[in-house]
């Protein structure tokens, strides 16, 4: 789900920590910020390398927390995290220097690891990662989150959610869909898992083409004439509408 917001006038703003430290085989600098966010704002991150963790708190403002880690001191001071901030809107972006060559004889290499905490009714607008985990809890306002290679872990949000992945999984519990609210599922090389509570009205569809489909629910799974299967039903008088699809992998829809 792509969400726009109202335009609004940002403030760039650069974070960078006092010093790094020595971390392993590596250095890391912590960055540690909050900034005020309206009742409903959204929050876009993109991020190459590192895993993603979003939780919620009773306050109109988004802290983030980022564990940066990189093979040099060099290196870890162009690794840089950004935020553009707006009244309505948080934006965070992660630049990563060149990782061509080597340091001191060892593999170059810089990643990002993010906590962030954003108000419960926030929108999740545009989470883009390339090679890292992400999981989201407690989020009210809708989830438009993908990674290239990694899995997505949902639980307690609210909304219509829009999740994807190239290669990983996706673990999704629900227990709130609104009748107009839409959740969409998809890997390419990955298991489909949603935790459907029994109280929840869906129209529920699934698809996989290489890969088993099972359900609660007692809805046929039907197989396709050379590849692939499927299955379409209703649960709880329907309401909400639910994809799941993968290219190899199965789908699992549990009642909960």
């Amino acid at each position: 789900m792509r969400m726009k917001t109202k335009c609004a006038v940002v403030t760039s703003v650069v974070l960078a920590a006092a010093g790094w430290v020595v971390a392993g085989a590596g250095y890391e600098e912590i960055v540690d910020q909050s900034f005020a966010l309206a009742t409903g704002g959204s929050v876009a991150l993109e991020n190459v390398n590192g895993d993603v963790s979003i939780e919620v708190w009773e306050r109109d403002e988004v802290r983030v927390y980022a564990v940066k880690s990189a093979s040099s001191p060099e290196l870890l001071d162009e690794l840089q995290v950004k935020v553009d901030a707006g009244s309505d809107r948080v934006r965070i972006d992660t630049d990563y220097p060149s990782m061509r060559g080597s340091d001191h004889e060892h593999r170059r290499f810089a990643k990002v690891e993010y906590t962030l905490t954003v108000p419960r009714t926030a929108t999740l607008d545009e989470v883009d990662l390339v090679n890292g985990n992400l999981t989201v809890v407690g989020v009210e306002g809708g989830i438009d989150a993908a990674t290239v290679n990694g899995n997505i872990m949902v639980r307690d949000c609210a909304g219509s959610a829009d999740l994807g992945t190239v290669n990983g999984g996706i673990e999704a519990h629900v227990d709130r869909l609104g009748f107009g609210d839409k959740l969409d599922l998809e890997s390419v090389n990955g298991r489909l898992d949603l935790y459907l509570a029994s109280s929840v009205g869906a129209d529920l569809r699934a698809d996989s083409v290489n890969g088993g489909l099972k359900n609660d629910f007692g809805i046929s799974v039907r197989k396709g004439k050379y590849v692939g299967s499927d299955f379409q039903g209703s649960v709880g008088g329907g309401g909400a509408k639910v994809a799941l699809e993968t290219v190899n992998g199965s789908i699992n829809v549990h009642s909960w």
